[in-house]
């Protein structure tokens, strides 16, 4: 009997055991499950933060015209919309997809600028064509207020749009733009202690040399045009302390003169660019074109109007520069 009940007993605490064993391989298997779940949902939350960063990381806010533009980091797609968006770009290395002419659609782009070959044609700078801009799937779009303000909203749907607010006398501001656009900021920012350092270098060889009055002038079909100081070659010529011609000393982009006024044309060097090919023949067939003291000094030197007149990038700045030196330094 006594045999029995120690039987029975030895059962009992084996049961308990064996209940006690469960016990703790469930309690450990639901620990696991939820160690297992945390570190999932850490991954997850890490992994959701890292997206998260990179998408931050993928776009910067710019300033433009408008306001604040999201751009992408590194804008791989670019459709420029003036040719000193275009100078500029390839000038820091980097080629856009589309671009314009400057008259017409077709037309080559200005022979000045190198790197151009493959770029697609978009139209003209005053008509750009928003289905072939469309068609380039750009990720940014690089413009002006002052000549595309009325496509903005379109092109806004198109990709992110940068527009600075004009052209010409603007052109060291745009640059640096156009850097900041591309995230290109440091880059920009040599391109523009270079060009001082060349208009230093350039006032210190005409520092030693008789001041010479250099005028600028546009000779048209129907008129005479004088350039004055704002604008693109005028903001050149004065930071290199160029003087002009008391006619020419006026604040503005031009003014017309008449036959009656050819007078106003002269100075000790006469710079001329045009676009259309007989218009100088006939100013120069004007009676009073050879009293002009210039003329008589056969100080009379024609210049490239797609980097005087409309180049309006750091690459037509560095090429006036050049010449600058060829008719007053060399």
């Amino acid at each position: 009997m006594e045999a029995k009940r120690n039987k029975i007993r030895h059962l009992s605490w084996l049961y308990v055991i064996i209940a006690a064993m469960v016990m703790s391989l469930i309690v450990g298997c639901s620990n696991s499950d939820s160690v297992t779940k945390n570190v999932v949902a850490q991954s997850e939350k890490t992994n959701n933060n890292k997206k998260s960063s990179a998408i931050k990381g993928d776009t910067r806010t710019v300033k433009d015209a408008y306001g604040e533009v999201e751009v992408p980091t590194q804008a791989s797609r670019i459709v420029v919309l003036d040719i000193g968006a275009l100078d500029n770009l390839l000038e820091m290395g980097i080629t856009p997809v589309g671009a314009p002419s400057i008259l017409k659609i077709g037309d080559p782009y200005p022979a000045y600028l190198k790197g151009t070959k493959g770029i697609e044609n978009i139209g003209s700078v005053n008509e750009p064509n928003l289905e072939r801009i469309h068609a380039l799937k750009p990720d940014l779009i690089l413009g002006n207020k002052d000549t595309h303000d009325a496509i903005h909203v379109q092109l806004k749907q198109i990709a992110p749009t940068v527009f600075v607010e004009t052209l010409g006398v603007t052109w060291k501001e745009n640059l640096q733009l156009h850097a900041e656009a591309v995230n290109k900021q440091n880059q920009g920012t040599q391109l523009l202690r270079t060009y001082q350092d060349r208009i230093d270098k350039l006032k210190s060889g005409l520092a030693g040399k008789k001041a010479k009055q250099i005028s600028l002038i546009r000779p048209r079909e129907d008129k005479i045009q004088v350039y004055l100081k704002e604008t693109f070659a005028g903001t050149v010529m004065n930071d290199a302390g160029i003087a002009r011609p008391a006619s020419q000393q006026g604040d503005g982009f031009s003014k017309d003169i008449t036959e009656e006024q050819i007078t106003d044309l002269d100075g000790d060097l006469i710079l001329w660019f045009n676009r259309e090919p007989d218009a100088f023949d006939k100013l120069s067939n004007r009676p009073l074109w050879s009293t002009l003291q210039a003329v008589q000094q056969h100080a009379v030197q024609p210049v490239d109007w797609e980097y005087w007149m409309s180049g309006l990038g750091i690459q037509a700045v560095n090429k006036i520069i050049d010449d600058l030196n060829r008719f007053l330094i060399h």
